[in-house]
Formats: C-alpha cells, structure tokens, sequence
C-alpha cells in the first residue's frame, strides 16, 4: 500500500474533527498573518502560533513545500514544523514529504496537511487562497483544552467528503479513528457497529474493497 495513503487512513477523521471545532471557533473571520511574530490573527481576539507549510499553485498545479520555497523574507522560525514534516518523510519513506514539489494529482495540499497536523500534534490547518494559489499553514494552541468529537452526522459529513475527493480504504479509515478515540466498537469484517462519544450509534457496512455501502441502513452519498 502507497505510504501516504496509510497515514492518510490512519489521521485524517481525527484531524477532520479537529478542523471542524476549529471551524466552529472562528466563525466569520478575516486572517492576518503577523511574520515577525508568528501569530495568525483572525479578526481583533483570536490569535494562534502558525508555522508554515506550503502553496498549492493553480497554474503548475504542484504544491511546493515552504522549506523549498526560496523567500529570504521568512524567517527560518516559521519552518520548524515544515522540516520536522521532512525529516519524518525521510524516517518512513513518505516521499511526498521529501520531494520539494509533489504533483497535485499525487497528493495535494488538504491532505498533505491533513497528515502533518497529525505528525506535528498541531490544532488544525488553514487554507489561505491567494490570487493563483492557497498557502496552507499549521496552527497550534487552538484546542483550548476541550477535545472536539464528532457526532453521527458529523463523522458521515466528513467520511463523505473524504471519498468524493479521494481513493482510500473507508473501513481502514474508521477503524483508525475508532481505535485513536478509545469508542468501543465491534467488527466482523463488512460490519462495524461502533458508540460515538455523545452515545449514538454507528453502523457501517462495507464492500470486499472496504468502500461503505450504506451508514445506519443509508447510502453515503
């Protein structure tokens, strides 16, 4: 199996549940990135630490790592994460995490993030779409101490999304974030019957490739 894909399996409904209580906390915003003291400010009272991750372009259609991005006005404080990121490709053979730029048919920039906020412990990411491209960067200090959780429809929302954009093991991908969660779960191969946090039942059932055919007796899509 493609490396990448495994540890996309493996983070990327945890790290979607963190998104979404990101979400949730910034609501209507608008992003200023301070440089000189690493902080992205959204409106006038939220403030997180951000490190740098890279740029998907619109016109190569590449993501360019920010260690690879020769800008002499970044300062090397804002890269820490990015070469931590690098050095972790190099220990596990992710090569996407090692080329400085990867084509986004191979792996764009949502889930080289979605991977790295795992890697890196960090809050969530951010997509900042700019005119010909989207800076994505890392932030930390944004849990507030509360650990969001998904419920039913939520995690079915964020399953969804995931497999209109990309090819992956669904049962793989539940199963990690069953485990990761402590929820207890049973599974005899095309069923998992699990209890989300709030209590809610889940039941997915799957195909011979591991594709969801139906959650709570309903089509994903």
């Amino acid at each position: 199996m493609n490396k990448l894909i495994s540890y996309f399996e493996k983070i990327a409904l945890v790290t979607l549940e963190k998104q979404n209580g990101l979400i949730i906390r910034l609501g209507e915003h608008i992003l200023e990135l301070d440089h000189d003291r690493g902080m992205a400010r959204f409106n006038a009272d939220i403030a997180y630490p951000f490190q740098l991750l890279g740029t998907e372009s619109d016109n190569s259609l590449t993501w360019l790592w920010a260690w690879a991005d020769e800008q002499p006005e970044v300062s090397e404080g804002l890269l820490r994460s990015a070469r931590e990121l690098k050095a972790w490709g190099a220990r596990e053979g992710v090569t996407e995490f090692t080329t400085p730029a990867v084509d986004l048919n191979r792996a764009d920039g949502s889930i080289l993030s979605l991977i790295a906020t795992g890697v890196c412990a960090a809050s969530g990411y951010y997509r900042d779409p700019y005119d010909g491209g989207t800076l994505f960067i890392l932030l930390y200090g944004a849990d507030n101490g509360q650990p969001p959780v998904f419920d039913r429809m939520g995690l079915v929302h964020a399953l969804s999304d995931l497999v209109s954009r990309y090819d992956f093991d669904h049962r793989n991908t539940l199963l990690s974030y069953f485990t990761m969660k402590n929820l207890p779960f049973s599974d005899t191969g095309d069923t998992v019957n699990a209890e989300l946090a709030g209590g809610e039942r889940f039941v997915a059932m799957f195909d011979r490739a591991g594709r969801v055919i139906t959650i709570n007796g309903k089509s994903l899509s």
